[in-house]
C-alpha cells in the first residue's frame, strides 16, 4: 500500500530557492515536505550567480592591469588561463553552495521524499510508491534555457548561461544572441578574458531602462571591446568546417550583415522545467501566449487554488526578486497574509559599471506629473567613485509632490547596492531629504544618496509665516 504524505506545505523543487523556501516556512511553524526531483535544478540562481560573480572579477582583474597606467601604474597585458579562471569560479560556489544536505534539512524539521514526482489529480502528488496529499503545493522549480528558432543553430551548436560556465577555452569570437542582463554580463566577462565579443540583443537592448543611464553602460561595453548590434536580429546560421557563419538583420530596415564567429552564446531568458510534472492532470493552465507561466495572481495563485508558483513558472528570472516573492507566497499560505508584499525589487545589471532601475521610469516623450521632479547626481561629484578611478556614472531619481521617490536609475560602481537602499526608502514612504541625514565615511559611494537628499532638501522652501515665527523667536532670545 502507497504510503501517504499529509504536510502543510509541499514544496516541489530542492534547488536554492525551494531550500530557502522550505526553511523560512519552517521558521513560520509549518509542517514542510520538499521534493527533490533526484537531479539539480536547472539555472540553479546563487550558483550560477556565484560563479558569474567569480569570473567577472577575473575579468575585471585584467581590465584594471590594462588601465592600470590611469591610476599612476604601468599597464600591462595579462595572460590569462582560462582553465584556472574556471576552476577558480567553480570551486568558490562550491564553497558558498547552499546546505542543502538532507541530513541537515531534516534536522531543521524539514521533511525530504526523494524521487521523480507526477501529479496524480489536482490534489495529490505522487513521488515514487508514495502519495503526497499537502494543504498547499509550491512549484520552485529551476529553469532552463530558452533557446530562441533561428535557421541552422541547433547544427551549428551553442552555449547556454550554464553551459559558458563549464568552458575551459579561450574563443576567438564569441556572438552572444539576446540582450537580457545575463547575455551583457558575459559578453562584457568574456570580452575583458581575451575574446572578441560581438553581442546582437534581437531587438533593442536594454529596453525598458532609462536612456541615458543605458547609454552610460553601452559606452563602458564598447570600450571593452563588446560591439553591440543595437536593434539587430541574428536570423540565419550557417555552420562551416571552419568557424560559423552568420546573417544578421540591421534595424536600418532591409539591410543585412555577414559575421564570421568561432562561438555562439544563446541568452535568451529562461522557461521554467517542468517536463514530466503531470500539468495537465493537476488542472494547471498556462498563461496565454507565455509557456510554462502560470501565475493569475500577486502571491503565485495559479488556475488550481491548491497550486503557488514561484520563481521561473511565475516568470520571475532575477534570484532577489523570486526569493522575495517566494517569501511572501509562503507566509500567505503559512499565516494568511505576506509580512511585506513584493513592492520595489531593482532590475539589476551586473557589469562593470553595473545598471539598477527601480520602478518604472518616464519615457522621454511624455511630460513629468505635476509635482514630480528628476533629481541627479553624477560619479564626477563622488570622492571614492573618483579616488578609484571610476568616476563615469550617473543616479537619478524621479520624486513626487511630497518628494517620496517614485522611480530610480542608477549606473556606476555599487549601483546595485545603493539601488536596495532606495528599494527600502521607496517600501517605506521616506521623502529623499530624509536621506540628507545619513552618517556615512568620508569618502563613499554612499554619499551619491546623501547627496541627492540635499538636493532635494534646498528646491524646500519656508513660508512667509514660518520666516516670521523664525524672527520672533530670535528677536525673543535677544
Amino acid at each position: 500500500m502507497a504510503e501517504i504524505f499529509r504536510p502543510e506545505l509541499c514544496i516541489v523543487g530542492a534547488g536554492a530557492l525551494g531550500i530557502a523556501l522550505a526553511q523560512h516556512a519552517r521558521r513560520l511553524g509549518a509542517h514542510v515536505l520538499l521534493v527533490d526531483r533526484e537531479v539539480p535544478e536547472p539555472g540553479d540562481g546563487p550558483q550560477r550567480a556565484v560563479r558569474l560573480a567569480a569570473l567577472a572579477a577575473s575579468a575585471s582583474r585584467a581590465a584594471a592591469m590594462r588601465q592600470a597606467d590611469a591610476l599612476g601604474l604601468a599597464s600591462v597585458e595579462p595572460k590569462i588561463s582560462m582553465r584556472t579562471v574556471q576552476e577558480r569560479a567553480r570551486d568558490l560556489a562550491a564553497e558558498h553552495s547552499v546546505l542543502d544536505s538532507h541530513e541537515r534539512l531534516a534536522a531543521l524539521g524539514i521533511e525530504v521524499l526523494t524521487g521523480t514526482p507526477r501529479f496524480v489529480d489536482g490534489t495529490t502528488l505522487a513521488v515514487g510508491d508514495a502519495q503526497v496529499r499537502p494543504q498547499a503545493f509550491v512549484l520552485a522549480v529551476g529553469a532552463e534555457a530558452m533557446v530562441p528558432a533561428i535557421d541552422g543553430l541547433d547544427e551549428a551548436g551553442y552555449f547556454t548561461p550554464d553551459s559558458i560556465l563549464e568552458n575551459a577555452r579561450k574563443l576567438t569570437h564569441l556572438l552572444v544572441i539576446g540582450g537580457d542582463p545575463e547575455a551583457l554580463a558575459l559578453a562584457q566577462v568574456f570580452a575583458r578574458l581575451g575574446s572578441a565579443v560581438t553581442l546582437v540583443p534581437q531587438g533593442p537592448a536594454l529596453a525598458g531602462f532609462d536612456a541615458e543611464t543605458s547609454s552610460i553602460l553601452m559606452r563602458a561595453l564598447a570600450e571593452d571591446g563588446v560591439r553591440v548590434i543595437d536593434g539587430a536580429v541574428v536570423d540565419a546560421i550557417q555552420p562551416r568546417s571552419q568557424g560559423i557563419g552568420v546573417n544578421v538583420a540591421l534595424p536600418e530596415g532591409g539591410a543585412s550583415e555577414a559575421l564570421d564567429v568561432s562561438h555562439l552564446l544563446v541568452c535568451a531568458g529562461h522557461l521554467a522545467s517542468l517536463d514530466g510534472l503531470g500539468l495537465d492532470a493537476a488542472r494547471l493552465r498556462p498563461l496565454r501566449g507565455q509557456p510554462r507561466q502560470f501565475a493569475v495572481g500577486a502571491l503565485g495563485q495559479t488556475s488550481n487554488g491548491r497550486i503557488r508558483v514561484v520563481g521561473a513558472a511565475a516568470g520571475i528570472e532575477q534570484w532577489q526578486h523570486a526569493l522575495g516573492h517566494g517569501r511572501a507566497v509562503i507566509e500567505a499560505l503559512v499565516l494568511g497574509a505576506p509580512r511585506r508584499r513584493p513592492a520595489f525589487e531593482p532590475r539589476l545589471v551586473q557589469t562593470e559599471p553595473a545598471l539598477a532601475q527601480i520602478g518604472r521610469w518616464p519615457t522621454e516623450t511624455k511630460p513629468l506629473a505635476t509635482g514630480r521632479a528628476i533629481l541627479r547626481v553624477g560619479l564626477s561629484e563622488n570622492g571614492k567613485a573618483l579616488a578609484e578611478g571610476q568616476g563615469r556614472g550617473l543616479t537619478k531619481v524621479l520624486v513626487n509632490a511630497k518628494g517620496q521617490v517614485v522611480a530610480a536609475s542608477l549606473v556606476g560602481p555599487q549601483a546595485g547596492e545603493l539601488a536596495g537602499v532606495l528599494a527600502l526608502a521607496m517600501d517605506n514612504g521616506l521623502p529623499l531629504s530624509q536621506l540628507a541625514a545619513l552618517s556615512v565615511p568620508h569618502p563613499s559611494h554612499l554619499a551619491t544618496l546623501v547627496g541627492l537628499g540635499e538636493n532635494h532638501k534646498a528646491r524646500e522652501t519656508v513660508s512667509p509665516f514660518m520666516r516670521r515665527v523664525g524672527a520672533a523667536r530670535r528677536w525673543l532670545r535677544i
